[in-house]
């Protein structure tokens, strides 16, 4: 190891894992509300107005972690464990849930990944945000068809993506005001 540089502690201790057992369930409660809310505004907004307004809460596991815990992996954990909550609360989506939750906070962990982990800040939380969009959009293509022209593919993803950098931010500053 080189001088003036040192090794970082990526240890998560029993608060960290507390916090992100509380996230889970907060994140799994909200992603199966979400449902909902879903299907009402896609009735009235169509597919992008859906996206736009809804998609980051499906995100929102990811920044709300992230801002808590504040580590590496964190995002991912946030999410990831928010889908499998989701999953026992409501099995219809079963494996899938899982997926989307793995690749939605691989995809958040990213933004601060980015930073080198060492800004939590709304910068890197509305990257991570905005970063959640592009797996979403992909995977409802690929496991469920959900495909449109390539114009339409592009705003989904930019709507999916405003989506999860609005709610990341958000749960940042929510978070923010928690720690006063």
């Amino acid at each position: 190891m080189s001088v003036g540089s040192r090794k970082r502690s990526v240890r998560y201790t029993g608060i960290d894992l507390a916090l992100l057992a509380v996230t889970a369930v907060v994140s799994g409660v909200i992603f199966t509300a979400n449902w909902t809310f879903y299907y009402v505004i896609e009735a009235f907004a169509g597919p992008i107005g859906a996206r736009l307004l809804t998609y980051g809460l499906w995100f929102i596991g990811a920044p709300l972690a992230a801002s808590l815990v504040r580590k590496p992996g964190s995002a991912l954990l946030g999410e990831f464990l928010g889908a499998l909550v989701e999953t026992l609360i409501a099995p219809q989506g079963g494996i899938t849930n899982a997926i989307y939750g793995f690749a939605q906070g691989l995809a958040s962990e990213v933004g601060y990944a980015v930073f080198l982990y060492r800004s939590w800040s709304l910068l890197p939380t509305a990257l991570a945000g905005f970063l959640a969009g592009i797996p979403a959009v992909a995977l409802d293509a690929i496991l469920f068809e959900v495909v449109g022209t390539p114009f339409e593919m592009t705003l989904w993803v930019v709507a999916a993506g405003l989506s999860g950098l609005i709610y990341a931010v958000i749960a940042n500053l929510a978070v923010k005001n928690l720690r006063r």
